[in-house]
């Protein structure tokens, strides 16, 4: 009886190993090929356990005056980077061909097209220069000077060091969401853009970012990368920007010295303008944040990227306004806020739908063409023609 027992255990036994051996063999090869044919990811940095290496160093270089600007090349699908460092903005010589007006937009990731990957084609300067065209008939060239992160500081920086040369006619600006990062840093506000040894470079992120919910699976499947992509595949991504672990409860205040800040900022691009022989023209950004929106759309909000809650943000877009509306001329503001608070405009506090971006356009088109027909921007040629002559005369 004993032996007929053992005989069965080992034909149970050598069963299953003719059974397992093979699945353990072709999970192994399918191992080996992922690992060699795709990039690694780590469980604990995709759901916020842990901080992971800055993603930017993946598509950005470091910038002397303007901390950082995008790689040549393709960003996402769709989406390109050109041979300037421009995102999404087609190839564009830096002499100014004549009788061509050339309009240069800054901004954050809502004006690039990041935070949620748009196509060049569906990028809100991209559709309003096509829109301009089709009604003046103008040679019109741009160039989007925005990239995701960027305030006014990294504006003014990229403006007066590199795009001066371009001898753009138009410059538009489009800042309010990433301003509000001052707001806790006033005090710290000479080390913007520096690590806390003083150094500036993409080391780290500096804090955990979950781009997935963290599973209870995770610790158990972590070391395979078949297992870690299949469990990302059946499993939701967090929607819109990546968020951060931030569990300290949101302020009901801000420091509104922030609003000085902005004020200089916006008046050292008004003069850069004026020097490089532009007009500056400065929109008031639309946004999702808006007095009135439901609970079920603040939760689409990252106001945990700032530190305060939604009334706060409010008042701090507001203010925003109002420190446009002291320093710039009526005629030089572009309003766009009769977007905001429009759910089917935008993907989350501030990123723009495809639908937003035409909205967007179309109050950018029909501002800019009455400007162009009326000031007479573009005729006779250039309307700072004297760095076009420069450039080709040398320096």
């Amino acid at each position: 009886m004993k032996g007929l027992q053992l005989s069965r255990k080992k034909k149970v036994l050598f069963t299953s190993i003719i059974i397992l051996l093979p699945c353990i063999l072709a999970f192994t090869a399918l191992e080996i090929y992922v690992r060699a044919s795709f990039p690694p990811l780590h469980l604990d940095v995709l759901t916020g356990r842990i901080a992971g290496p800055n993603p930017m160093a993946k598509w950005a270089f470091l910038d002397a005056f303007s901390a950082y600007r995008p790689k040549p090349g393709e960003y996402s699908k769709g989406k390109t980077v050109n041979a300037q460092g421009f995102m999404s903005t087609p190839d564009i010589s830096v002499i100014k061909p004549r009788n061509t007006i050339r309009i240069v937009f800054l901004g954050g990731s809502s004006t690039a097209g990041t935070g949620y990957n748009l196509k060049d084609v569906d990028t809100w300067p991209w559709k309003t220069i096509a829109m301009i065209r089709k009604r003046t008939g103008k040679n019109i060239d741009f160039i989007n000077g925005a990239v995701g992160g960027y305030t006014s500081f990294e504006s003014y920086g990229r403006l007066w060091s590199r795009i001066r040369h371009f001898t753009p006619d138009i410059v538009v600006v489009y800042h309010g969401w990433n301003e509000m990062y001052y707001f806790t840093k006033v005090d710290e506000i000479t080390k913007w853009r520096s690590l806390p040894d003083g150094s500036w470079s993409f080391k780290n992120t500096g804090k955990p970012v979950k781009r997935y919910e963290p599973y209870w699976i995770d610790p158990f499947i972590y070391w395979s990368q078949t297992l870690t992509r299949i469990r990302l595949k059946l499993t939701k991504h967090l929607a819109g920007e990546a968020g951060t672990n931030n569990t300290t409860p949101l302020s009901t205040e801000f420091d509104r010295r922030g609003f000085e800040i902005w004020r200089t900022n916006l008046k050292l691009l008004k003069s850069a303008a004026e020097i490089i022989g532009a007009r500056l023209y400065v929109a008031k950004q639309a946004t999702l944040v808006a007095p009135d929106l439901p609970n079920s759309e603040r939760n689409r909000c990252r106001y945990e990227y700032h530190g305060f809650d939604h009334n706060a943000h409010v008042r701090a877009f507001q203010g925003i306004y109002d420190v446009i509306d002291q320093e710039i001329p009526p005629e030089s503001i572009i309003d766009v806020t009769e977007l905001s608070g429009r759910p089917e405009y935008f993907n989350d506090h501030i990123h723009p739908t495809p639908l937003g971006t035409t909205q967007i356009a179309r109050i950018m088109s029909d501002f800019l063409v009455s400007h162009i027909e009326s000031d007479g921007i573009g005729r006779n040629g250039s309307a700072s023609n004297h760095n076009s002559s420069a450039l080709r005369g040398g320096w």
